[in-house]
This record gives C-alpha cells, structure tokens and sequence, in this order.
C-alpha cells in the first residue's frame, strides 16, 4: 500500500497541472517552491533558458567565480614554467594562496551572515545558530570543526592537484586549448561537466560503506553555515576536488584547471550559508543560498545533484520545496522502511533528533 501511495504521489508530481503549495515550518524561512530550468520543463523553451542562465544562473554568482578565479590565476599563481620540476614548495605555496582566498571569502560571509548578524534570521532556512559544545563536532564547536577540514584538507588537496595539472601542462603530457574563445566556452562547459562530476560522486558517497566512512563528516552539518561547504573527509576532498582531472582527457588550459578548483572551493560556501537571501539594504536583497541543495542537507536523500542539470528529476530523488514533494518523499521513506532498507540513513547524525516528517 505504502509503495503505491509513493507511486501516486510521484505520478501527481509530473503531471503538468499539480498545485504546488510552499512548506511553511514554524522554526526556518522557506522559499516559493522551484522548478528545473526552462530548457527541461515540458515544452521545453531554449529562449526562457537563455534567460535563466544569464539572470539566475550566472549572474552574479557564477560570474563572481570566474573573475575572482581570473584574478587568483594572473596575479597570485606562479608562472606554469616553475611546475616543469613538481616540489613540495610548489604545493605550500599554492595552499598558503587558497587560505587566504577561502578566508577572504567564505570567512567574510561567515562574519558578516552568522558573527554579526547583520540580517538577524530573515531569509535564514533554520531559526537555530551553528552548533556549539556539541561532541560531534571536532573542538566541539561546528564552525571550527568546519574550518580545519575545510582549510587543510580541503586546501592541500586542491593545491596538489593544481600542482599536478600544472605540471602535465609545463611538460606537454596533456591536450591544451590555446584559443581564447575556446578556453572561454570551455570555461562556461565547466560548469555543466562538474554538474555529472559532483552527481555521480554524490551518488558513490551515498553508498555505504563509503558513506560511513567519508560523507558522514559532512551531513553532520544540517544546519549548514559558509564553512561547512566543503568541510569534508579527506577522502571526499580527493573525489570532489578531482574534476580538474577531466582534462587530462579532453582539452582545456592552466587557466581551468585553477578555475574548476576555485569554483570547487568557494561556490559551496554561499549554497551553504544557511540564508536563501543576502540583505543589501533594507529593500534590497540579492540570491544566496541554494534552497535545491539546502533541502538535500535537511532530508538526506533528496537533490543528490545540482539544479543546473536535473538528474535528480530523471533519477526520481527530485524534491522542489512544495508540500507535495514532501508527501512524495515521505511516502518513498515509508515505503522504504517497509522493505527495511533505511537504516540509519534517515538520520544522518545521531545527536539530532529527526521526526517522522523529515524535520529535525
């Protein structure tokens, strides 16, 4: 009966005309439900996808991580030539950059959004602040738990893989573009590559006993602050932070490979913050957040993948922040428990308490 009832749900879900009502919980601010991107609704509208990569996707988000990458690879990288001989010095010193880089950054949201609160909790998915004198976390406190692994974990490991591309790059052992035209829509193609790169790894991680054993470290974060966005196992880094590795197979440039780096370590750190809107004044307000993602650190076993590319819709994992979906995926985990295959993934973390509704 339970799977049945997941089954209408999931039939309701796709049918062209459902009412979509927004979840309105008491404790957390919650978005108007979203839908896939223009270009995979149904009909499908290239021109309405234009628009949405322009106004919603790049702008200004993913523009910012191309710039602040551009500046990071012309005035603070050193030159490929001095990577023709790979040293450790070569790697210390592209760590001691990404430092800084991610405490300019992601430690400059975390001041601003969660150290002086200068928006309270308007636009903040969860009314409670980051963890403190909780166990779970190392140093007992949630944000500098997230601080180490995602500066020496995180940060070491980008830095030796852009050491390692580096290097195939000074000794000609890789494909390398040399236009610039073709190195900017190779740029812009990264975006959807890391789409599929960050799915599948997301989906490996997912799968005990890796999830045990690595991805647990992450999920402890459900209610997620700028540093848990890549606060990860290493083990986790070392597939997460891989994507530059596509290009040893299809051409790209020194430029990318930084960028795919860049982009790794700073673009989660807003999609974690913990507040679908940045205030910039007391009327205006800018996109923060990902509410897609969000949802995935709140229920676990939804939105695997990124909403640019809507794998998660095709795979059946889909949830789009409407009270239906959450009959839907409550109806999956029934049905699920049923068949007794739930175990502890309902709850990714034991010292929180998570009701039969998914909410903690």
């Amino acid at each position: 009966m339970n799977c049945l009832r997941a089954c209408c749900w999931s039939v309701k879900l796709n049918a062209v005309s459902i009412q979509r009502t927004r979840l309105q919980r008491k404790k957390g601010y919650d978005p108007e439900p979203f839908d896939v991107p223009p270009l995979f609704q149904s009909p499908p509208r290239p021109v309405g996808m234009l628009r949405w990569l322009v106004t919603k996707f790049m702008w200004p988000q993913s523009a910012l991580w191309i710039a602040i990458a551009a500046l990071v690879y012309h005035l603070f990288t050193p030159g490929l030539t001095r990577f023709s001989s790979l040293s450790v010095d070569d790697v210390a010193l592209l760590w001691l950059r990404n430092v800084v880089l991610m405490v300019l950054v992601i430690g400059g949201q975390h001041w601003w959004l969660h150290i002086r609160r200068a928006q309270g909790t308007e636009f903040k998915y969860e009314q409670r602040w980051l963890a403190k004198n909780r166990k779970s976390f190392l140093f007992d406190d949630q944000t500098r738990d997230n601080m180490f692994f995602t500066l020496v974990s995180g940060g070491g490991i980008a830095a030796l893989y852009e050491a390692v591309m580096f290097r195939l790059y000074a000794t000609e052992s890789i494909p390398q573009l040399n236009s610039l035209w073709l190195i900017a829509a190779m740029t812009f193609a990264v975006f959807w590559i890391e789409a599929v790169h960050f799915y599948v790894n997301h989906r490996l991680l997912h799968v005990d006993p890796v999830y045990k054993w690595a991805h647990a470290l992450h999920h402890r974060n459900v209610n997620t602050g700028p540093w848990s966005g890549i606060s990860m196992h290493p083990l986790e880094h070392v597939l997460y932070l891989s994507l530059p590795f596509v290009f040893v197979v299809i051409p790209g440039s020194p430029f990318i490979a930084t960028f795919c780096l860049v982009y790794l370590m700073l673009s989660p750190s807003p999609s974690h913050s913990g507040f679908d809107r940045f205030k910039l004044t007391d009327s205006r307000n800018i996109h923060g957040g990902d509410f897609f993602h969000n949802l995935h650190h709140r229920y676990f076993e939804v939105n695997y993948g990124v909403l640019l590319l809507p794998l998660d819709k095709w795979f059946g994992t889909f949830h789009d922040g409407s009270l239906e979906a959450h009959e839907a995926m409550k109806a999956r985990r029934r049905a699920s428990a049923e068949a007794g295959d739930t175990g502890e993934v309902i709850n990714p973390d034991p010292t929180i308490r998570v009701g039969p509704d998914g909410t903690s």
